[in-house]
């Protein structure tokens, strides 16, 4: 009696992993998918504008921490957002104070890390092609909050639709925001080039 209720117990423990375990499979296959498919859409958009690029001395430099920038504070504030739902801490509303603030502490990060990485590509231009612009600062920490504004807005939103379409935001919202990172800020910077060069 008692086996036979285990062997019982065990098989539905086991079918309902299984079916979870397809489940984040099948989310994280389709993520990761989309998010390698839209990454070359940033090399087009790099090999389209690299002229742009080439006018400030040290971009080169400030590009790939600026690319990966966007994608850990949006993937940073993703998490943040999928765990509070997951232990039901918040609800997939957006005018919440926890909301709120992890929203402005992504702007925060932003302009701190963006400043840091501009003075780094500045030094090391001046030092090693003896060429350096001041201008590389106001690109990049104003590409940052273009980037931000868009970026931490989209994921915002995108974390809390999954999670009321019954999925599970941890799974999708790493390549997501990797992808879509990438495009805005790639975009970000070539508007702020435009505007102070």
């Amino acid at each position: 009696m008692h086996i036979r209720f285990f062997n019982i117990f065990k098989r539905h423990i086991h079918w309902k992993v299984r079916a979870h375990t397809y489940k984040d499979l099948k989310e994280i296959f389709f993520a990761e998918v989309i998010s390698v498919t839209f990454g070359l859409v940033t090399g087009i958009f790099l090999a389209v504008f690299y002229k742009q690029f080439l006018l400030v001395p040290g971009i080169l430099i400030l590009l790939p921490g600026f690319l990966e920038l966007r994608g850990n504070i949006s993937g940073s504030l993703s998490a943040r957002l999928g765990t509070a739902l997951d232990i039901k801490a918040i609800k997939p509303k957006l005018k919440q104070k926890f909301v709120v603030e992890n929203y402005f502490a992504s702007f925060f990060e932003a302009i701190v890390i963006s400043f840091a990485l501009s003075l780094v590509a500045y030094i090391f231009t001046f030092l090693v092609f003896h060429q350096a612009t001041l201008k590389i600062f106001a690109i990049a920490i104003l590409a940052a909050l273009l980037s931000n504004l868009v970026e931490s807005t989209l994921a915002t939103i995108t974390t809390f639709w999954l999670y009321k379409k019954g999925h599970d935001p941890n799974n999708i919202m790493g390549p997501y925001v990797t992808t879509t990172g990438d495009i805005v800020s790639m975009l970000s910077l070539i508007v702020a080039i435009l505007i102070v060069v």
